[in-house]
């Protein structure tokens, strides 16, 4: 097996047929033998139907299915377990990453031996909503001040690697997982090329801004014990004030009690955050729950 493409698909229904002839008919032309990891995330619409008509004409199709939605971290993270390629690829179900800009980096990364991944960054996000462009990049700079797994800016799911990255991966047991942040940690040499993605050809993005916020922050809390230092250099200078306060008024001000009660909040809000993660990890459930794997026991076709 050559290449392995995971494509995790939520309510995707609309695509998949032409994302399966775009990427099918770019494949034979080039002759490479594929597998298609199509992994179904607890959709609600009719995605799990058109995803057991393309297995069946197509031997070269695969479908796992979650007994629910599990997020697309949980569905990346099935079809790496069950990825059998020299390479693999990550790419979503919209129509905004293309078969040809997925051959690009496959072929870079066959030709740039020293490389064992080509990730993609979107170049420009201009054709995106001002808020959300300014909490992205709000996001990605206090990743990197905070945290050990520097991230570039506009770094993309979508990428291409080989199988040993893929292994590395796998390995880790974390439960609440976050990919991009994974990619960074374990190293291996990664080379970056720059792409915009499409508009979308149907539907709408399944990011709100409140789980974006909720991911980013998930994403930080994973690779970084910054922000629990920060607590106790804060926990010090507060005392400090208040015992300076203390010494020179023979009091504690209303202004500082209620300064007071705000930090402590924030700081109760940040350690929850990292007892969230342990309280996961120590439960050890499963990072998703599959109800059906289809065409894994067929022989794939050039």
């Amino acid at each position: 097996m050559e290449l392995s493409i995971i494509i995790p698909c939520y309510n995707e229904a609309d695509t998949l047929d032409e994302l399966h002839e775009q990427l099918t008919n770019k494949l034979k032309e080039e002759k490479i033998t594929y597998e298609l990891i199509m992994v179904d995330d607890g959709s609600t619409d009719s995605t799990m139907e058109k995803l057991n008509n393309i297995c069946k004409t197509n031997k070269n199709v695969k479908v796992i299915s979650f007994s629910k939605n599990f997020g697309k971290e949980a569905a990346m993270l099935a079809g790496l377990q069950n990825a059998s390629g020299n390479y693999i690829s990550i790419m979503d179900a919209d129509l905004q990453h293309t078969a040809s800009t997925l051959l690009k980096m496959y072929y870079k990364l066959k030709e740039n031996d020293e490389f064992d991944v080509v990730a993609s960054y979107i170049e420009s996000r201009s054709n995106e909503p001002a808020l959300k462009r300014t909490l992205t990049s709000m996001f990605y700079r206090i990743n990197n001040l905070l945290s050990d797994a520097k991230l570039l800016p506009g770094a993309s799911d979508f990428r291409v690697f080989k199988s040993n990255v893929k292994d590395a991966i796998i390995s880790l047991p974390e439960k609440r997982r976050f990919l991009k942040g994974i990619f960074s940690w374990i190293g291996f040499n990664t080379l970056y090329v720059p792409y915009t993605p499409l508009k979308r050809a149907h539907g709408h993005s399944k990011w709100s801004i409140f789980e974006l916020i909720k991911y980013s922050i998930g994403g930080i809390v994973s690779f970084s014990n910054k922000p629990i230092k920060g607590i106790f250099i804060v926990g010090v200078v507060s005392f400090i004030v208040c015992f300076i306060n203390f010494i020179l008024m023979g009091n504690l001000s209303h202004r500082t009690i209620i300064l007071l009660i705000g930090i402590l909040l924030f700081c109760i809000g940040i350690l929850s955050l990292y007892i969230s993660r342990i309280y996961s990890n120590l439960l050890a459930r499963p990072c998703y729950i599959i109800k059906t794997k289809i065409g894994f026991d067929k022989k794939t076709t050039k």
